[in-house]
């Protein structure tokens, strides 16, 4: 900014001399060639610091190509992540998709062995229905049971039981003296109706039981049977044990092994069957005195001992 003062000297002319203040030139800016700009901006400068346009559009570019993290790395990740999700999708639906078809054929499976299995237990049963009922000789019981004993007793012990029951056989142990002392006494005789619910070891020996009361040989088989029963459902009485048990009761007749090999009597043993459930017997053993169910207190001998009396 320029500014104008007087002077008055002694050889002076008295006019007024303009004097001016400039402003210090700025490095670089003159044309006489002072120092060159440290930015490198001027003519033939060397560029020193590198920190102009250049240089910045240089470290952009240095780090997009370095892997840093800018938009296009990031676009490229969101992508394989979608990726990623859409095959996990795509396994898991793979995967559920072979979960229904698996569950299908087992549905299918399980219904095939159901419907065969009910298909085998009914031709089974019609086989055993159509088989001819032969009824042994001592078969003149209500409801077809087999009769041991005086025909004259004056009380009639109805006796269902099955040879592979437990408690039958805990009967048989603990008040049977008491039921053969009253028998041969001839205060009762028995209707046996042997029952053949626990399968089929329990019809073959049923079945032999048949066989044994056509020979006369029915008590002797029944204790025989009791005194070696084995465990439910263990294979105990196949036919070879029968004929081996037979043997011991005094059945050694060929009509006796016919029938226990051919089951000759099955057909009445599921008779039997029928009738005691019509009868309403649904357990065994079940004792009835004189048409009289016995409870279980009765069947102890003192308890059985009394309820003939009852009856008489």
């Amino acid at each position: 900014m320029a500014s104008n003062s007087k002077t008055r000297g002694k050889g002076g002319n008295g006019r007024n001399t303009p004097t001016s203040t400039k402003p210090a030139a700025r490095p670089g800016s003159g044309s006489g060639g002072g120092s060159a700009p440290r930015g490198g901006s001027g003519p033939g400068g060397g560029v020193r610091g590198g920190t102009g346009a250049n240089s910045a559009a240089g470290s952009n570019s240095a780090a997009g190509a370095g892997g840093g993290t800018g938009p296009a790395r990031r676009g490229k990740a969101s992508a394989e992540d979608r990726r990623a999700k859409a095959a996990a999708a795509r396994a898991a639906a793979a995967a559920q998709e072979r979960r229904r078809r698996n569950l299908i054929v087992a549905g299918v499976v399980v219904v095939a062995l159901i419907v065969a299995g009910v298909i085998g237990f009914v031709v089974q049963n019609s086989r055993e229905e159509s088989k001819p009922v032969v009824l042994p000789a001592a078969a003149t019981g209500s409801h077809n049971g087999i009769i041991v004993g005086q025909a004259s007793a004056p009380v009639t012990v109805d006796m269902y039981e099955d040879f592979q029951c437990p408690a039958c056989e805990a009967l048989e142990t603990q008040t049977g003296p008491t039921i053969r002392t009253l028998l041969d006494q001839g205060k009762i005789k028995i209707d046996y109706h042997v029952m053949s619910f626990l399968g089929p070891e329990s019809k073959r020996a049923a079945n032999a039981a048949a066989a044994a009361a056509n020979e006369g040989k029915f008590r002797q088989l029944h204790d025989v049977l009791y005194a070696n029963q084995p465990k439910e459902h263990t294979g105990g009485f196949t036919k070879d044990t029968l004929l081996t048990l037979g043997a011991k009761a005094g059945l050694t007749s060929q009509a006796y092994k016919d029938a226990v090999d051919k089951g000759t009597y099955d057909g009445y043993v599921a008779k039997v069957d029928g009738d005691a459930s019509k009868a309403g017997v649904t357990a065994t053993p079940t004792v009835l005195v004189g048409g009289k169910q016995l409870s279980g207190t009765q069947l102890t001998p003192d308890g059985f001992r009394a309820a003939v009396t009852a009856a008489s």
